[in-house]
């Protein structure tokens, strides 16, 4: 495959380029909380890494991240005339406007029940969405995170199913200062793919293989996908684990998406896999935030 160099870009683009792949010997300055920008691989990408419990549901965090505007603290004067009680409002994370960058980025969170499966019977009934990127990266390609590569806020969604222990699936959707920086992150998360083999070999995965990167027509221009597949499944000596990983841009904001399973087998049409269809699902959320 055709590796894409980042070019005339402006020198905050430049700054991230240099930062996510390494090019420089400062280390990215972040203050988001909720992110883990070590660039360390997963030590068991075989462990589900969603942070949300089997019974969760929607839920908002209250965590600051990355990209939002801090709170500031006015100094109280003392006056002599007056003996007003300070007042301790507890801190609370309201629904964003949907005209604001935290809005736009979780509105364009895909619902439970429009995510694709890997069925007609198949659902996401079981999911958790909150403010930043999330503590854990998503497996098996993500070096750090989109807040760490130029993103302003982010929004992730966690999905489960009652149907299956071992699906996952991940959703992060990340809005960028401007056009440019969002087509410059793209770039990095395609050389994030091509040095991913490399990542799932030096973690011991048996017969781990990364494909390389397909195209998926949407509404807002090409998503792009691969398929990871490793062993062991524990338990399931026949079975592989089939990690699905991709992201679609409209302007300045960006969706990665993650749909994970095991099976013996994943046979579908040409793009008609769940993931195909999940960055098709995606890009049509992202197209009403333009």
């Amino acid at each position: 495959m055709r590796r894409r160099t980042p070019g005339g870009l402006t020198a905050s683009a430049a700054v991230v380029v240099c930062l996510a792949l390494g090019a420089c010997t400062a280390e990215p300055a972040t203050d988001d909380p909720e992110t883990t920008a070590t660039g360390s691989p997963t030590s068991d990408p075989a462990a589900s890494t969603t942070s949300a419990s089997p019974s969760t549901t929607v839920e908002e965090s209250t965590t600051s991240q990355s990209g939002s505007t801090p709170s500031t603290t006015t100094p109280s004067t003392t006056t002599p005339s007056t003996n007003t009680p300070s007042t301790n409002t507890p801190a609370t994370t309201p629904t964003p406007p949907a005209s604001s960058a935290a809005g736009r980025a979780r509105a364009a969170q895909i619902k439970a029940a429009e995510l694709p499966g890997f069925n007609l019977q198949w659902v996401w009934d079981r999911h958790r969405t909150f403010r930043g990127p999330g503590r854990k990266l998503p497996p098996l390609c993500s070096v750090t995170s989109l807040i760490s590569i130029g993103g302003s806020v982010a929004y992730r969604t966690d999905y489960g199913s009652s149907l299956s222990t071992d699906a996952v699936a991940i959703q992060v959707t990340a809005v960028f200062p401007d056009e440019q920086t969002a087509s410059t992150a793209e770039q990095i998360l395609v050389a994030w793919h091509d040095r991913c083999q490399q990542r799932v070999d030096r973690q011991g995965l048996e017969d781990a293989e990364v494909s390389a990167i397909s195209e998926i027509p949407t509404d807002v221009g090409p998503g792009r996908r691969w398929m990871t597949t490793y062993r062991p499944v524990p338990g399931e000596p026949d079975s592989t684990w089939f990690n699905a990983e991709g992201f679609v841009r409209s302007a300045d904001m960006i969706t990665y998406l993650v749909i994970r399973n095991t099976g013996q087998d994943y046979n579908y049409p040409r793009g008609k896999e769940p993931i195909d269809k999940a960055l098709e699902v995606a890009a049509r959320y992202l197209r009403t935030q333009r």
